[in-house]
């Protein structure tokens, strides 16, 4: 795709901005952050801001997304799920499998802990949420999901989590 026309208005537009959200995968923010980067922004005058979609080795190569933030599941959790999972099955687990085990282990502890009442809706959205492997995650009335993420920082040696992920929701 064409990325220099919009990253050159994107680049006369930055002025005095404080931070920039590139809200793309992690092999598209690469190219938009070369695109502009061609086009005269200066990416380190300002706070790059991404999604999760950021946890990615071609993004943790860029110069230009180097100090970047981007919110993500404080990878801990996962690390240990997948030394687990590789000591057991003798391959490293997909990044989504921890997904498929929390639905599993949640549905596990509420037949045991929550009797008859267990897949009510009162139980399923408990405001204080449940701890899943990825950290903290709550289903809401309206039928969307919340997750307790961490703040992470694009380094050339991967993403280092600068703001850890909470361990409650706040009132």
């Amino acid at each position: 795709a064409d990325r220099a026309t919009p990253a050159r208005t994107v680049a006369q537009q930055l002025g005095s901005a404080d931070a920039l959200f590139i809200a793309d995968d992690g092999d598209a923010v690469v190219s938009v952050a070369d695109a502009m980067t061609a086009a005269g922004a200066n990416l380190r005058n300002i706070q790059l801001l991404g999604t999760g979609l950021w946890d990615n080795p071609r993004v943790y190569a860029s110069a230009a997304l180097q100090g970047g933030l981007y919110a993500a599941p404080d990878p801990a959790g996962f690390r240990a799920f997948s030394g687990r999972y590789r000591t057991k099955y003798g391959a490293d687990p997909i990044r989504t499998a921890t997904l498929a085990y929390d639905a599993v282990a949640l549905v596990a502890a509420l037949a045991r802990t929550q009797g008859t009442t267990r897949f009510s809706p009162d139980v399923l959205t408990n405001p204080s949420g449940f701890a899943g492997i990825d950290g903290l995650f709550r289903f809401r009335p309206d039928g969307t999901n919340e997750r307790g993420l961490a703040v992470m920082k694009v380094t050339q040696g991967g993403g280092v989590a600068v703001a850890g992920s909470p361990k409650s929701f706040g009132a």
